[in-house]
């Protein structure tokens, strides 16, 4: 094989690849973080990222913050760990120019090491 039957060969694969995970976006997601836990479920809306509040020695999470895509106003986002019941988050005003909204979440005292899972419902 020569150089350009490999380089189109492999330009082809990564469109593909790029295709394929395009594909599935329209699906709830969230940005992969790392604090201890092993996955997030969010569903109802589709969050952009999750920034986590630790305690001062580390050892547990105490707030989250979540950016939602689009206008969430009037909608309620609860949030929790593992098996915990779901809390109430407080919403920010709509950002217009980024199209985003932005939930916090506090009074978690999730270990940083033992959490296993993040859930969010948003209605």
């Amino acid at each position: 094989m020569n150089k350009l039957t490999k380089l189109i060969g492999a330009a082809a694969a990564a469109t593909m690849v790029a295709a394929s995970g395009s594909a599935f976006t329209a699906a709830n997601t969230v940005a992969a973080s790392v604090a201890g836990y092993g996955s997030s479920t969010i569903s109802g809306a589709t969050a952009t990222s999750v920034t986590y509040t630790l305690s001062g020695d580390g050892t547990q999470i105490t707030a989250a913050s979540i950016v939602f895509s689009g206008n969430q106003t009037g909608r309620t986002v609860k949030a929790g760990f593992g098996t915990d019941a779901l809390t109430s988050c407080t919403l920010a005003a709509h950002n217009a120019t980024a199209d985003t909204t932005t939930a916090t979440c506090s009074g978690f005292t999730a270990s940083t090491s033992a959490s296993t899972s993040f859930n969010v419902a948003v209605s």
